[in-house]
């Protein structure tokens, strides 16, 4: 039986429970690791993008590993191996400026790995309402030294998003782009 974690709160004089926010909208994306390049840019999302009609939020990132999908499903590469993850950092642009800089990929892990040493915890990165994110200009960095090994292959991010209309009204629908 699935229970649902609230918090109860008095306001007013008046008893509310406050449930913990369900999942809202997500993109899966994916980026390609071809060969022996460092960095590697993130793809341009247009769903993900805020422009002229629309304001899009960044709520959360979480990598995506071989434990949970083997196959990117639009690229159809391998998702990167635990052993590459590792090698892995990635660096965020938002609002104008580099607001994530080197964030060890694996600290976006979600799912306890068998036999890897990383001990579970909800690793899904909650940013702070992150807006204007240049995807154009994230990437993943290798460690010093290193290079893909085993390529071509796939590092997958789930982001959970918000999107609003210029009048600051929450788009729920499909986009229209």
């Amino acid at each position: 039986m699935n229970q649902i974690k609230t918090d109860r709160v008095v306001f007013n004089d008046k008893m509310m429970l406050i449930q913990e926010a369900p999942r809202g909208a997500s993109y899966l994306i994916e980026v390609p690791v071809t060969g022996a390049n460092s960095p590697v840019p993130l793809p341009l999302i247009q769903e993900l993008t805020s422009d002229t009609t629309q304001n899009v939020i960044i709520k959360s990132l979480r990598v995506i590993t071989d434990q949970e999908l083997t196959n990117a499903p639009t690229l159809g590469n391998v998702v990167a191996p635990l052993t590459e993850l590792q090698k892995i950092s990635l660096i965020l642009y938002a609002e104008g400026w580099e607001k994530g800089y080197l964030i060890p990929i694996l600290s976006l892990n979600s799912v306890f790995i068998e036999g890897s040493g990383i001990p579970y915890r909800d690793r899904t990165m909650k940013l702070d309402n992150w807006q204007n994110v240049m995807w154009n200009k994230c990437k993943l960095v290798y460690s010093n030294g290193t290079v893909p090994v085993g390529a071509p292959y796939v590092v997958l991010l789930e982001t959970e998003y918000q999107r609003f209309d210029k009048q600051g009204r929450e788009i729920t629908g499909a986009s229209q782009t």
